[in-house]
This record gives structure tokens, C-alpha cells and sequence, in this order.
């Protein structure tokens, strides 16, 4: 069982440095929507598959699409936009978003944070309390700068 256990966590290692060796040329690079709805449906493939590859590439691609969810959620999550329940767990965003993007595919030509946005709205809408509850409030507006005073 402990040789299994090894072998397993070596071919995930091997699995991890490989992506990280991958060139990265970031300039040349946009996310879109199209591609975070091929990034989905590599994440239900790996999902549905049981959660094991040996494919850097696809490790990588699923990585980059839980880690973008995630972020867009947290970054968003009081705006009131939807109201995430205090017992949700990611995989539920992430099947949520890749549900989302296979039922609408026309949509993807939107910048990929709208698309996990409108995802999380339509899976996890808020009641109007809620909404009014999560609304940020405005920030104060900073004061201005006193004036030098004129030398005498």
C-alpha cells in the first residue's frame, strides 16, 4: 500500500514540475472566454474521469481554470451579485461555471471573469435582503491636499 502511495505521489511530482517547466510566453497570451470554456470542459473531463492524469498540460489547464473561478468569486463575492452559501464548497462553483459555459456557449466571446460572474448569478442568486445586506458601502472620498501657504 505505501509503495502505491509513492509511486502515485511521484507521478504527480514528475506531473507538476513537467507544467512548470512549460514555457511561458505571457505578452503573447489573453485569456478569453473561449478558452475558459475549454479549461471547463478539461475540468468536468478530469472530474468525471475520477481526478487522475498523467497529461502536465491538461494538470495545468484545469489548474489554471479552478484557481481563475476562485479568484473571480472571491474577489466579487460582496457585491452582491449572488450570495455563495457559507456551506458551498469549490467544486460546486466549478461545476456550477462549466455547467454554465456548456449551456451557453454563444456567450464565450465575453472576457472570462463576466462569464464566472454571470455563472455564479444565475446558480447563486441572492433575495433582495440579501442583496441590499451585501451592497458595499461607498468609501469615503479622501480629503484635499491642503494648500502650501504662500512664503512671506
Amino acid at each position: 500500500m505505501a509503495a502505491r502511495l509513492t509511486v502515485s505521489l511521484t507521478r504527480v511530482l514528475v506531473a507538476l514540475f513537467a507544467a512548470a517547466a512549460l514555457p511561458v510566453v505571457a505578452q503573447e497570451w489573453r485569456y478569453d472566454g473561449t478558452e475558459l470554456a475549454q479549461f471547463a470542459a478539461d475540468y468536468e473531463r478530469l472530474r468525471d474521469a475520477g481526478g487522475g492524469t498523467l497529461d502536465p498540460s491538461l494538470s495545468a489547464r484545469v489548474g489554471y481554470f479552478t484557481g481563475f473561478v476562485l479568484g473571480v468569486a472571491r474577489a466579487n463575492a460582496d457585491r452582491g451579485w449572488y450570495c455563495l452559501p457559507e456551506s458551498l464548497q469549490a467544486g460546486q462553483m466549478w461545476d456550477a461555471v462549466a455547467l454554465f459555459l456548456r449551456t451557453y456557449p454563444t456567450l464565450a466571446q465575453a472576457k472570462p471573469s463576466t462569464l464566472v460572474n454571470g455563472a455564479l448569478a444565475k446558480s447563486f442568486p441572492c433575495s433582495e435582503a440579501d442583496r441590499a445586506a451585501r451592497k458595499p458601502v461607498e468609501k469615503p472620498r479622501p480629503r484635499p491636499k491642503a494648500q502650501a501657504k504662500p512664503a512671506t
